[in-house]
């Protein structure tokens, strides 16, 4: 790591992924050999085989006494990069419903011990396995981080520049100088149309009520890497749930567990009873007591060796039974009904 004056780390830019970074340092390299001194900490975060000298042609390596010697041929500016595992970043969303509003966040992991300066760092999110040194890791898109240490400073918002290889890309030009220790910033901000929705999805159910599953749905604004998302509505914390790695223009579901006044009334009616083939009538209502639309979503599955359904107009079958979706205004009420024939 090369230190200004103040004590400040300097590189060109890092790539930071969930349990490791690559940075690259830019560097000014005498003719023949360069020998690099890296302080105690960052030695021993160095990932084995990961580090190098870009711009000129490497001959060999020399490691002794926590020092490493490069032999190259020529001279003059080049870029120092390597693999730490003592810079990393975790991410999570703030969704307000209301608004729509959705603001991404990244913490960023500085355990290099000193402020790190960049001029480009791009977070990298998507399955990239790890296996140099230590135990295998795969840094994988976070699936939950705690939420400490509030960055005070305002930070420009980094911009998606695309996904190649498989992993999603976070370009921030010019980012505020990283501290040491825990470090926020927006990792994307977009508008969104979430619509409450309640869903049933299970086995078929025998039962004369059922409990439905509340949550949102909307359109993914941008590529969104997965992470922890906390909803609000009205400024109201509605809960904590997890995102799936969603691309533009995905439908995205956030589910937060049941609904008091989500439910579903069933009526069944026997039309066959014979141990190899029954037969089923069954009838659902569902109401809105809301003062908002509430998009409701039915999935249940059948467990038989075949399985004959007629259904209302709308819903969709499926390879083990039927998808139903349908809206409901504010006070409305749904009957829907199917018959279902099962043999074993």
């Amino acid at each position: 790591m090369l230190l200004l004056g103040s004590g400040w780390a300097v590189a060109q830019e890092a790539y930071v992924y969930p349990h490791f970074a690559e940075v690259q340092e830019p560097v000014r390299l005498p003719g023949g050999s360069w020998t690099w001194f890296p302080d105690a900490d960052l030695s021993r975060s160095l990932v084995d085989g990961t580090v190098r000298l870009l711009g000129v042609k490497e001959l060999r390596r020399v490691w002794r006494n926590g020092t490493i010697t490069f032999f190259y041929g020529g001279s003059g500016d080049a870029r120092l990069a390597y693999l730490t595992r003592n810079l990393l970043y975790g991410l999570y969303y703030d969704l307000d419903v209301d608004t729509g509003a959705l603001v991404g966040w990244a913490k960023v992991r500085n355990g290099l011990g000193r402020p790190l300066a960049l001029r480009q760092l791009t977070f990298v999110a998507g399955e990239v396995p790890l296996r140099s040194g230590a135990a295998p890791v795969m840094a994988k898109s976070v699936r939950s981080m705690p939420l400490d240490a509030m960055a005070e400073e305002a930070a420009p918002v980094p911009q998606f520049s695309g996904s190649g290889g498989g992993v999603y890309r976070y370009v921030l030009k010019n980012p505020p100088v990283l501290e040491p220790g825990v470090n926020e910033l927006p990792f994307l901000r977009g508008a969104t149309e979430p619509v409450y929705t309640w869903r049933y999805r299970g086995g078929f159910a025998l039962g004369k009520l059922l409990e439905l599953t509340r949550g949102y749905t909307f359109e993914a604004p941008a590529e969104l890497a997965a992470g922890l998302v906390n909803l609000r509505d009205h400024g109201v914390f509605l809960g904590q749930t997890m995102l799936r790695d969603s691309a533009k223009g995905a439908q995205v579901q956030l589910w937060l567990g049941a609904d008091p006044e989500g439910k579903a009334t069933r009526r069944i009616s026997v039309l066959k009873d014979e141990r190899k083939e029954k037969a089923y009538r069954v009838v659902t209502v569902v109401e809105n007591p809301r003062e908002l639309p509430v998009r409701v979503e039915f999935e249940e599955f059948f467990n038989a060796r075949e399985t004959t359904l007629k259904l209302p107009a709308g819903a969709e079958r499926t390879p083990r039974g039927y998808r139903f979706v349908f809206a409901l205004r504010p006070g409305e009420q749904r009957t829907f009904a199917y018959t279902v024939n099962l043999r074993y």
